[in-house]
């Protein structure tokens, strides 16, 4: 298939507390990453998502599905703002340079920072720094959910669980850029197995590993939680509420005895149906963390 010869730089301005909100409609909708502009950039009070969709013969129905769930999403907050759009036509040759003027180095935790290929970071003593081309889009660590598994793992790596070797085999399911993978590298993983269903996903996962030389660690493959071997210590599984119910029979029989399950990518009004399902199946909660509307849930296996 031959790559579109322009994009559409969709820019959607909206209150600060639906950006996160958006962005996962924006993914969900479209199966493309978007920027989020701090507040301070532009217009004081707001945030702006951009996004980037190939100008092709699905763009306006992709488009007015996108418009659709975020007019859906605002009339559930009357008090905020309407959302306003923007678009923009790039041609081909400049779309990508357009990507890398928004991605500068972000601190994920407070010792990992994602830095993009083109810029540099000077680490100071006790600091990791990932290297992720973020022109890929499959998540870079600044979703929040993302940064709460991020949180969740620092959380883990510090507690007495650490001792007790819950680093030694990691499985990253939906692994997309291979961002929770790398950064369980970081925190001293033995062995990382990192998993997705989408061919470029494990492509570009794949490529990231190398970037970062972390071979050695990391195996990246095409597969499901159902095709792989466990046990494992510690398992990640950033998905979304409805993956997450499906699989948790899958996951638990994966757990290692004592084993932790990392899940996010679920709302916290959502949090409640999972912990009941893994409760269910002998997988109890340990610790539930709430920001903003999401949770990311940690449960801890019986044996």
């Amino acid at each position: 298939m031959n790559p579109p010869l322009s994009w559409i730089e969709v820019c959607l301005t909206v209150d600060p507390q639906l950006s996160e909100s958006c962005s996962s409609i924006i993914f969900e909708e479209t199966g493309q990453g978007s920027i989020t502009e701090d507040p301070a950039v532009g217009i004081s009070g707001v945030s702006r998502l951009r996004a980037y969709l190939p100008k092709d013969i699905s763009f306006r129905h992709n488009l007015l599905k996108l418009r659709k769930r975020v007019f859906d999403l605002h009339t559930h907050f009357p008090e905020f703002p309407s959302p306003h759009w923007d678009l923009r036509q790039i041609f081909a040759e400049n779309w990508q340079e357009n990507w890398k003027k928004y991605f500068k180095p972000l601190r994920v935790c407070s010792n990992i920072i994602v830095c993009p290929t083109w810029e540099t970071f000077e680490p100071q003593a006790g600091e990791r720094v990932i290297r992720l081309d973020p022109g890929q889009a499959f998540g870079t660590g600044g979703h929040l959910s993302t940064r709460l598994c991020l949180k969740a793992m620092e959380s883990l790596s510090r507690g007495p669980w650490a001792a007790d070797s819950l680093f030694s085999r990691v499985l990253d399911v939906g692994t997309g850029s291979g961002i929770l993978a790398l950064a369980a590298a970081c925190f001293q993983a033995r062995r990382v197995l990192a998993i997705d269903n989408d061919p470029l996903a494990v492509e570009a996962a794949q490529a990231h590993v190398r970037l970062n030389q972390m071979e050695d660690i990391i195996r990246v493959e095409l597969a499901t939680p159902e095709t792989v071997q466990g046990p494992f210590s510690l398992i990640l599984a950033n998905l979304t509420l409805n993956d997450l119910l499906s699989l948790a029979p899958t996951l638990k029989n994966h757990l290692a005895p004592k084993g932790i399950l990392v899940t996010s990518g679920v709302l916290g009004s959502q949090a409640g149906l999972l912990i009941r399902t893994l409760a269910r199946e002998k997988v109890p909660l340990e610790t539930l963390i709430l920001e903003e509307e999401w949770a990311c849930v940690i449960f801890r296996a019986e044996k």
